[in-house]
């Protein structure tokens, strides 16, 4: 015995409907197409659905079991729908995102908000780590990406590079620094410098220089956000370097920003699991990233 979707379908709406009349309109078909599926139907499982009366077609009680099967399948198939749709707005499943908290005071929210917005039933999860820390989480399956300044060499962790952060330095208004329009490495010489940890890839670059250079720095402070350090060059510790995103977040009066010689950037990769495929939802998303750019530069 071989019944089609279509056939079943035919017998459901002729039930429905009481009629094969009716049962054409509902599927926008012709009568004697929906009079052909019902005999077709009925040879295939070898019993009669319907007597043929004056009054019309009258269901035989096998026709009223049959039917009671089929709506069951068809409440699934309408069940099934309804996930399929589901999944297609996002609704299922969890997403977890790093991201370093220099990119989750303002690039990070916009880019949510935006997603937000035409997923407004997803369910994401997002929390601020390290880059060290971040690679090791995505690598153990534990959260599903991450934006961070991490390279890695764990095979289970897919890199790709997003976009370079300009790095500059931060002076208190009243600072003779101030006067320059770019503040070159010798310039740090014979300032306080307060520093971002020495993991940090901005700190690692600034080390390089200073050993290529032989110039030395005065290292006052070290801390690891660049948000606590503009708060502390605001209040006169010292002066710093801090990327772009974060300066923009934390600027005001107290805080000048120049342009820093030779060239230093914060380069910001997306790390996802190699050992598994993205959903729909962790596509759509990283989509979103990458359509919402951080500042990259102060003008």
């Amino acid at each position: 015995m071989k019944l089609t979707h279509r056939q079943v379908e035919f017998f459901k709406a002729v039930m429905e409907q009481g009629t094969i009349t009716g049962a054409a309109v509902s599927l926008r078909v012709s009568q004697p197409a929906v009079s052909k599926a019902l005999g077709v139907l009925e040879g295939e499982i070898g019993f009669a659905l319907f007597q043929r009366t004056q009054n019309g077609l009258v269901p035989t009680v096998e026709a009223r079991a049959f039917y009671t099967e089929v709506e069951r399948s068809f409440i699934g198939l309408r069940y099934l729908s309804s996930v399929a749709s589901d999944l297609m707005a996002l609704k299922h499943g969890r997403l977890v995102v790093g991201v370093i908290p220099a990119l989750s005071v303002r690039w990070l929210p916009l880019a949510v908000a935006r997603f937000i917005e035409r997923f407004p039933e997803s369910n994401l999860t997002f929390e601020a780590f390290s880059s060290p820390q971040m690679a090791q989480l995505v690598g153990q399956g534990r959260i599903d990406i991450g934006v961070c300044q991490a390279s890695t060499n764990d095979p289970a962790v897919v890199r790709t590079p997003m976009f370079d952060i300009e790095v500059g330095a931060v002076l208190p208004a009243g600072n003779r620094l101030a006067n320059k329009a770019q503040i070159e490495l010798a310039d740090l010489s014979d300032q306080t410098l307060i520093s971002l940890s020495r993991a940090d890839v901005i700190s690692r670059q600034l080390d390089e220089l200073s050993a290529d250079t032989g110039i030395k720095m005065h290292r006052s402070v070290e801390v690891s956000l660049g948000s606590t350090l503009c708060n502390l060059v605001a209040e006169g510790a010292g002066i710093g370097l801090v990327d772009a995103e974060t300066y923009h977040c934390c600027r005001g009066p107290a805080l000048v920003w120049r342009p820093f010689a030779p060239f230093v950037s914060m380069p910001i990769s997306l790390l996802r699991s190699q050992r598994r495929p993205p959903s729909r939802m962790e596509h759509e998303f990283i989509k979103h990233l990458y359509t919402s750019p951080p500042v990259m530069r102060i003008e």
